[in-house]
């Protein structure tokens, strides 16, 4: 792991209180059209891996579907949260950890723009090989070019990729 993913990951241990402040409640707009559209991909009875499930807003959702949902973040203190209210979660690193086997889909939102490009490619290969075939993969990233580092929301430090159509076309 690199001192940027490292320094976001500190941020985010840190930020649990400032990260929840901001949450949005439910899944709504734009984000429950994307998530639902995925969501029809994939047989009810099916696991669902989260990678960065945060507070645990779109797990929550997605079980309201009747799926499945291995929570998981990188960060302990979103994963004692979790705990805390009574949601099974599990510490889980993208990047240094094995993903298992066995998920009809990963979700991943807001993870994979914290990542440089070849931590990215990384971690995609990690969830390629974890899903079952016909997985799913349900990811989202910040467009734009470059990266870039960001205090908004947390008021400490976040590294960001910015993704276009070009970079994401590997």
């Amino acid at each position: 792991m690199n001192d940027d993913n490292q320094k976001t990951l500190e941020t985010y241990e840190n930020g649990l209180d400032a990260y929840n402040a901001a949450k949005i409640p439910e899944v709504t707009g734009s984000v429950k059209e994307w998530l639902d559209a995925s969501l029809e991909m994939i047989p009810k009875t099916e696991s669902v891996l989260e990678l960065g499930s945060g507070h645990g807003r779109d797990a929550d959702y997605i079980e309201g579907k009747g799926l499945n949902v291995d929570r998981t973040d990188a960060a302990n203190s979103f994963v004692e949260y979790m705990q805390q209210n009574a949601k099974e979660a599990r510490l889980l690193n993208a990047l240094t950890d094995d993903l298992g086997t066995g998920y009809a889909m990963v979700y991943a939102n807001a993870v994979l723009l914290h990542f440089t490009p070849e931590q990215s490619l990384e971690v995609i290969q990690k969830v390629y090989k974890c899903l079952d075939r016909d997985g799913v993969f349900a990811f989202s990233v910040k467009i734009g070019d470059g990266s870039a580092w960001s205090n908004s929301k947390l008021n400490a430090p976040r590294y960001f990729t910015f993704w276009n159509e070009k970079n994401l076309s590997v």
